[in-house]
């Protein structure tokens, strides 16, 4: 028995390992929002319950266990009811109509699952590891468990409780440590890429991440023809500010100009401090005039907006705006030629915006 139960364990293990790596994938993709991820980690975890029940292993010459609920209840944990629904209907289904002959013992196996999942999600709750709801929920794994196994072979069911018990104390305090780890893990990661992608200071993107996005971008423009937008910009005499409130007043200004960007672009669009007082801004499938709008609207939002220093008093500021699309010109160049139109910007005497399409026509 003990070698089937290390058997299960590192099944539950590896599984959960490799699903955890396959959902911050999900996450970091475009299906991340998706209504359908819970159900899909449902399925996945109904599958895992399945494999699990393929190990199966015998407690006594009535008994045969597996660790079937477990899958359920992380499904609760993962995606909530929605995920708990689907692992559970999937473990019912394969219990009655493809594990064994179907009959009594199926229907009831079948119910155990459906069970597990009532009685569980009305305490547990989606990614909250709590552990004396956690322990309760392998309460009710044993007490369906044995419940079930009552109405099948009787009373003799109760033999089986001095082994199955420490079974599922170690299984219920094995997953929680694992998940745990998981979860942690996943913290971790996101501080770590965070740290490495954030302008510690205005809270954008910084410029290693900035120039990785950008490459990629263009990449995809030239092989796909699908549109994107670029703006420049610099906040007009940066320097003077410095110069006159010391950096701690260039900071502060800094702060909040970074707050603001976002603010006033599209929720899809990504901005980057280039360095110092610069700038930019990815925007996807915007054409010139949209992306003239869109620039517009920046420059008034900074030019009405109170910027406030440490000692309270108000700085009133103009940005300078260069931008264009990938359509007004080969991709590859978009950068060089919205960096040439924010010169031309700065030139007439800042405080405004210029399109490549300007340059264009002057040319």
């Amino acid at each position: 028995m003990f070698k089937e139960l290390f058997v299960n364990f590192t099944v539950l293990a590896t599984l959960l390992f490799f699903g955890n790596i396959l959902l911050n994938k999900v996450n970091r993709s475009r299906f991340r929002d998706s209504r359908w991820k819970s159900w899909g980690a449902g399925a996945a975890l109904g599958i895992v319950g399945i494999v699990l029940m393929k190990f199966s292993f015998p407690l006594s010459d009535h008994a045969v266990v597996d660790l079937r609920q477990t899958a359920i209840i992380i499904a609760l944990y993962i995606g909530g009811i929605p995920a708990g629904l689907t692992a559970s209907v999937v473990i019912a289904i394969f219990r009655m109509f493809f594990f064994g002959e179907f009959g009594y013992s199926s229907i009831i196996g079948a119910g155990n699952a459906m069970l597990t999942f009532a009685l569980a999600a009305s305490f547990l709750r989606p990614y909250k590891l709590e552990p004396v709801r956690w322990g309760f929920a392998f309460f009710v794994q044993f007490s369906v468990f044995l419940l079930s196994f009552f109405l099948v072979v009787g009373v003799q069911a109760f033999d089986v409780v001095p082994v199955y018990a420490p079974i599922i104390i170690g299984d219920g305090v094995f997953t929680f440590l694992m998940l745990r780890h998981l979860k942690r893990s996943n913290e971790l990661f996101m501080f770590m890429e965070e740290a490495a992608h954030k302008d510690f200071l205005t809270g954008l993107n910084n410029p290693r991440a900035f120039h990785l996005l950008y490459e990629r971008r263009v990449s995809l423009t030239v092989k796909t023809k699908e549109r994107f937008a670029l703006i420049l910009l610099d906040i007009d005499h940066f320097k003077q500010i410095n110069d006159t409130y010391g950096h701690p007043g260039g900071d502060a200004i800094l702060r909040q100009f970074g707050a603001l960007l976002p603010m006033n672009t599209p929720s899809n669009s990504y901005c980057a401090r280039q360095g110092g007082e610069e700038f930019a801004i990815v925007l996807d499938r915007l054409n010139d005039r949209e992306i003239g709008e869109v620039s517009e609207r920046i420059r008034l939002a900074v030019e009405e907006h109170p910027f406030v220093l440490d000692d309270g008093r108000i700085l009133r500021l103009t940005v300078s705006i260069g931008y264009g699309s990938s359509d007004s010109g080969s991709p590859k160049t978009l950068f060089n030629r919205v960096d040439e139109a924010l010169y031309r910007a700065k030139e007439k005497g800042r405080n405004r915006a210029c399109g490549v399409l300007e340059l264009d026509e002057q040319s």
